[in-house]
């Protein structure tokens, strides 16, 4: 394997306007001077693949379909429903370059290697003589922005971006599904929608019938809570301008008890002190945190320029605002941090076996 064999976003390249042909539309001839122009550089053996969206075989001319379906049926192009996907999965197991100018944001939770590997993605340059080859630029992100990254794609699937109606309420279902026994007041995951009517639906698979609307939307920001050792989810609830929660490792009465989320995570969270941390949100959605005295300590990571900085522990009794993209870390195994989602939750499920876990996982916030 030659060390500039590569993965191509096809799609990426075949709306690239500064490679010829000139056209507000894509074009399948951009995709072949592309790889051209990589292989005059790095050898006619030089191996590429080629993964494309499936859509852009309706997007692209008519004339261009037929080369298109050629290409499909010889495994030329790899045709998949969505390229991003399949274009990391090749480069992270093969070792692959990347030629794309997507810088894959909302994939950097899922395909962690990226950041540390940016020498292995480029972009080009269309110029007189042909193209040029230099880095995509790919640099480190706060969670926010790929929180952002998330959701604007979610939306986008879920069928939501057309119904910013939707977007200004809360939501509860009043069946008995696992989603209404967990949040009876107000379902903390966004809302399935009717593609055609619009209608608000239970996000639970075995529901899906229509919710109620339990008011407008107050101004609140998502606080995400997870793992250190792999970076996987524990939990993400909402906290809205005014209210004061706790977070712990008991049954507390206006907070989150991270012991009452079941067995996947309460070894990570063992350390946590039972009365640990009280976050509050002021009118100016402004985060603060103090540490109330905790056994194992809090850590606050400031946010620079090229990522997170030193930890330094927090005081007992200290109080700190958080800056978006800051981060804190409870006793050394759990990371809370501000989301930078703006509408849907995309909250995990806890273990609550008959409901029970609601009442202390999820205490009603002290407003």
């Amino acid at each position: 394997m030659s060390g500039m064999d590569a993965v191509v976003d096809v799609s990426n390249v075949c709306w690239a306007r500064d490679i010829e042909p000139r056209s507000s539309l894509p074009q399948l001839g951009r995709l072949r001077r592309l790889t051209d122009a990589w292989r005059g550089l790095y050898g006619a053996e030089t191996r590429m693949e080629l993964v494309v969206d499936q859509s852009l075989r309706h997007k692209i001319p008519a004339g261009e379909r037929h080369e298109f379906d050629r290409m499909c049926q010889s495994g030329e192009l790899v045709n998949v429903p969505y390229a991003d996907p399949v274009v990391l999965s090749m480069a992270g197991e093969r070792g692959l370059k990347v030629v794309s100018r997507d810088k894959f944001i909302d994939l950097r939770r899922r395909y962690g290697w990226i950041e540390g590997a940016a020498e292995r993605f480029y972009d080009w340059r269309g110029e007189s003589g042909g193209l040029r080859f230099v880095p995509s630029g790919i640099v480190p992100v706060s969670g926010q922005v790929v929180s952002q990254a998330e959701e604007k794609k979610e939306l986008i699937r879920d069928g939501l971006r057309d119904h910013k109606d939707v977007l200004g309420f809360v939501w509860k279902c009043v069946s008995r599904c696992a989603v209404s026994q967990l949040w009876p007041e107000r379902i903390l995951l966004w809302p399935a929608v009717d593609r055609e009517t619009g209608t608000p639906l239970c996000p639970d698979r075995n529901c899906r019938r229509p919710l109620v609307n339990a008011g407008a939307r107050k101004p609140s920001r998502q606080i995400v809570i997870a793992r250190r050792d792999n970076e996987r989810e524990i939990v993400r609830f909402p906290l809205e301008a005014g209210d004061c929660v706790e977070v712990g490792r008991g049954a507390l009465t206006h907070g989150i008890n991270l012991d009452g989320l079941g067995d996947h995570h309460r070894e990570a969270v063992a350390a946590v002190s039972r009365h640990h941390l009280l976050l509050a949100l002021d009118d100016r959605l402004v985060l603060s945190a103090r540490d109330v005295g905790s056994s194992h300590g809090t850590e606050l990571r400031r946010w620079g320029g090229r990522g997170l900085g030193e930890p330094r522990r927090l005081a007992a009794g200290e109080e700190v605002r958080l800056n978006r993209p800051d981060q804190l870390v409870l006793a050394g195994a759990v990371v809370l941090r501000v989301s930078g989602r703006r509408y849907s939750p995309d909250v995990v499920y806890p273990d609550c076996g008959d409901g029970g876990g609601a009442s202390t996982a999820f205490a009603e916030p002290n407003r």
